[in-house]
């Protein structure tokens, strides 16, 4: 049965929540010392007025903090805000299921032998010196993709 992956159309987060884990860990640098908060602003590359915001009980002073800013705050600030953030948008790795297409792979092992015949036909044709080594490429891509095809059974 096919798996669907995508995303939800429902938010599965919120600014609060993503400002609470930054405010958090942000304090707690602060607190031991870590970081003033210029140093922090300096090495996370997240404007220090955006830091203010994050760490100020004032609503009304909150602004939406974007991915990028969340993720190199949490970045300068260690592995334990990294993981905090990445649970509070619920992100979770998986394995891929042995019955799985596994893309990557797939386009990895195509690649070489994609570029056997590029190079091959680099001059607009085959000599009969190229032959055995474009056969030899063509018929790794079949191999490799023909599982992908309607004739390969993949629906």
């Amino acid at each position: 049965m096919p798996r669907d992956n995508s995303a939800p159309n429902v938010g599965i987060t919120s600014d609060e929540q993503i400002r609470n884990v930054l405010h958090r860990h942000i304090k707690r640098a602060l607190d031991r010392r870590e970081f003033s908060r210029a140093s922090l602003a300096k090495e996370s590359g997240v404007e220090l007025f955006q830091i203010d915001q994050i760490n100020s009980s004032d609503k009304a002073k909150h602004r939406r903090v974007t991915c990028e800013d969340a993720f190199n705050i949490a970045y300068t600030l260690g592995d334990d805000c990294v993981t905090a953030l990445l649970g509070v948008i619920h992100y979770t790795a998986r394995r891929i299921d042995a019955d799985e297409v596994d893309a990557h792979h797939i386009v990895a092992s195509a690649l070489p032998h994609m570029a056997t015949i590029a190079s091959a036909a680099a001059d607009g044709r085959f000599d009969h010196t190229e032959r055995p080594a474009v056969q030899e490429a063509a018929d790794h891509l079949v191999a490799t993709f023909l599982p992908l095809s309607s004739a390969g059974g993949m629906q």
